[in-house]
């Protein structure tokens, strides 16, 4: 009697542990199985019980019954735990789906050989109509499964190529592009750039187009079209194209980006512009901020532009060097947005032309010259130096941008180092040259205040606005502006 109680007690601890240890990690569940399984052997060994005996017999005060539940058990322990060994030895690789299939299929195996070894040499019951009535259920399933089956196979022709692994970002066809998530029998789960999760069916896969974009690494390399005058040097056009990819953080330097000309015709060209980044998660940014860049370095190169000109514009464009005049690009700086026309002829009367090589400084952190200084055409590169961090490159500025707003209206000093990248031309602006506009107007000054405030606040002027003084909204900008060029507030 008291050893049925330990068996039955051994068995309900088995039972629990089954169902109550499903969210322990693996090798605890292997754990506890082998230590029931053993604990059942001792059980079936005391009472002169082997599970491969057939029949099964009990000895004396024994219950054949219950040796054959405990027999059960036994066999069902076994398979799991060689099932869990077969996971550890074999699947080493948790990526490997071809791993995975044919652990699936080995563990389906051993658990149908243990099914039908209880049934023969435990239970004691015939299996060879069992056996053919199990074929003849195998083909109606077939028939009624037939597009599931087609999944798994294709699943099992897949996971032996192996032409991607979990984690992988792949291209299918022409619709999909994401990072792979799961993969299982019947489908794989791919997480869009959209955050959409796409379930494709494993026959799917097995005859669409599959591009691994991960594989030998996650470097992308794509290309841009853009479309300039015919009439445009084409030299000019590709050196300035050279010049907007290094405004673009992102693109890798090996490979280096490269720009051809690939196609002429009699109003237009077609140039390409063939870049690398380091992951395709990158590539539609990347692709936006290169065709805003370009299109920007192309209007200033004066080799873009949507409004009609005369032949004298035309004329004055040529002989400034292909570059846009003082007066065009300071009008269109968010700095002096608040000058009448008059007021910015007579400033741009003032703007002198400084021509940097590459590596050339244009001004080092912590000096005062009170200037504001726009690029007309080249790259400038911002970097500033910190104790604890050493010299760190702020990013770049193209053509159209301008940086020293606050040490011209205030005489602040630089905050961070400028140097020529490219060959560049810069138009200064200097103190003298907005003095005159605010002592005869200290109005003026507020609207400076302004049109300096908003300029800090543009998503685009990043980099510049890094190197400058910080000027928060709680900053006394405007009394420093009056005090700098002595001007009187307005009463």
């Amino acid at each position: 009697m008291n050893s049925i109680f330990w068996s039955v007690g051994i068995l309900a601890v088995a039972i629990a542990g089954i169902l109550g240890l499903r969210s322990l990690p693996a090798r605890t569940r292997m754990g506890f199985d082998i230590v029931c399984l053993a604990l059942l052997s001792l059980v079936l060994y005391q009472h002169g019980a082997t599970p491969l005996a057939q029949p099964l017999v009990a000895s004396a005060g024994s219950s054949v019954v219950w040796l054959r539940v405990l027999t059960v058990a036994w066999w069902v322990l076994s398979a799991r735990v060689v099932v869990a060994a077969l996971y550890f030895t074999l699947r080493h690789d948790g990526r490997s789906r071809q791993a995975k299939l044919f652990v699936d299929l080995l563990a389906a195996a051993v658990y149908v050989g243990a099914a039908l070894i209880v049934l023969q040499s435990v239970l004691s019951l015939p299996i060879g109509g069992l056996v053919a009535t199990s074929g003849v259920l195998a083909i109606v399933l077939g028939l009624a499964l037939q597009s599931t089956l087609a999944d798994v196979f294709s699943g099992i022709a897949v996971g032996v190529e192996e032409p991607f692994h979990v984690g992988d970002r792949i291209s299918l066809g022409n619709n999909i592009e994401g990072q792979v998530v799961e993969m299982n029998w019947r489908s794989i789960r791919v997480q869009t750039d959209g955050a959409d999760t796409a379930i494709i069916p494993n026959s799917v896969v097995a005859k669409l187009e599959i591009l691994n974009r991960s594989v030998p690494t996650r470097l992308r390399s794509v290309s841009v079209q853009l479309w300039c005058a015919a009439a445009a040097n084409p030299d000019r056009v590709i050196d300035v194209l050279d010049e907007a990819t290094l405004l673009c953080p992102s693109l890798l330097e090996s490979p280096p980006p490269k720009v051809a000309l690939t196609w002429i015709g009699p109003r237009r060209s077609r140039y390409t512009v063939t870049f690398s980044v380091p992951d395709s998660q990158l590539v539609t940014s990347t692709k936006s901020l290169l065709l805003r860049h370009a299109r920007q370095q192309l209007y200033y190169a004066g080799l873009f532009d949507q409004r009609p000109r005369g032949p004298s514009e035309r004329e004055a464009e040529r002989m400034h060097s292909g570059i846009l005049s003082a007066r065009q690009i300071l009008g269109e700086l968010a700095l002096f947005d608040c000058l009448q026309p008059a007021q910015l002829d007579e400033l741009a009367a003032r703007v002198a032309t400084r021509l940097l090589e590459p590596g050339e400084l244009l001004f080092s952190q912590g000096a005062t010259d009170c200037t504001l200084y726009v690029i007309a055409s080249g790259i400038l590169e911002v970097t500033q130096a910190s104790e604890g961090a050493g010299t760190v490159t702020l990013g770049r500025l193209g053509a159209g941008e301008y940086i020293g707003e606050i040490g011209l209206l205030t005489g602040a000093p630089h905050a961070a180092t400028a140097q020529a990248r490219t060959h560049c031309s810069i138009y200064r602006l200097a103190r003298d040259a907005l003095k005159p506009l605010l002592t005869a107007n200290a109005e003026m000054a507020a609207a400076f205040d302004q049109s300096a405030r908003r300029g800090l606040a543009l998503l685009h002027r990043n980099v510049a606005v890094r190197a400058t003084e910080n000027v928060g909204p709680d900053s006394p900008l405007l009394p420093r502006i009056l005090a700098f060029f002595g001007a009187r507030p307005s009463e």
